[in-house]
């Protein structure tokens, strides 16, 4: 299963019309200029399911300080300003609690690159090298307290709850190679997956609900016992 989800996943990048898409986004962001674009959520993190999934994008500017959203052909684009770029990944900046939760979609470049300036390219390479793991208890932290206060009085849990298991998996990972990556252990993937596709049926949201409580807690666990970062 997972084979055929990585190749799943090549399959969506090389089918998506990259030229089409940064075309769109310059036409609708004049008046600045467009750094790069990359593709985030389900992509990057390799879970994308026909029909099931969304489209994200990241898209960084030069013209504003801000962070917005736009919608490219019923896609969400997640703008940020050139001086937003790597606060995007201090787990410190002021932008919402949702924004700090899937910082690690960079992780994936640079497969999802769809558009860079060649004037950027030293901005794009600063991102695209940035250390997560300088900054991955603080991280943690934002994603705890955001899925966290999700769960909490919720008798039911939504798609986006398979990014606990995801998170979960990943940090199995940590802690054997010391390196925080996109990369899931075989048993977690296969967990994410299952719920994202069956999240609604009543029989595996009372099996998910007390595994992804659980592993809340591991990964509130995990990253206590981190260095501050």
């Amino acid at each position: 299963m997972l084979k055929e989800m990585i190749l799943r996943r090549e399959t969506i990048i090389k089918t998506i019309d990259k030229e089409r898409i940064t075309r769109t986004i310059l036409e609708t962001l004049k008046g600045m200029e467009v750094m790069f674009i990359y593709l985030g959520g389900s992509i990057a993190y390799g879970t994308f399911v026909a029909n099931v999934s969304d489209y994200d994008i990241n898209v960084f500017v030069d013209g504003t300080d801000n962070a917005f959203k736009v919608d490219i052909y019923g896609m969400d684009a997640f703008c940020y300003g050139k001086k937003v770029m790597l606060e995007r990944v201090n787990p410190k900046n002021k932008l919402s609690i949702y924004k700090k939760c899937f910082i690690d979609d960079y992780l994936a470049l640079p497969d999802t690159l769809v558009y860079l300036n060649p004037k950027y390219q030293k901005e794009y390479e600063e991102y695209k090298n940035f250390k997560i793991n300088e900054v991955l208890k603080g991280f943690l932290s934002n994603f705890y307290e955001y899925f966290g206060f999700c769960l909490n009085g919720s008798s039911y849990i939504g798609k986006k709850f398979y990014h606990v298991i995801r998170m979960r998996g990943q940090l199995e990972n940590y802690k054997k190679t010391g390196k925080f990556t996109l990369d899931v252990p075989k048993s977690y993937f296969d967990e994410e997956i299952d719920f994202k596709l069956n999240y609604e049926d009543k029989e595996k949201q009372k099996l998910y609900f007390g595994k992804i409580e659980r592993y809340l807690n591991e990964i509130y666990e995990i990253k206590e016992g981190m260095k501050d970062g």
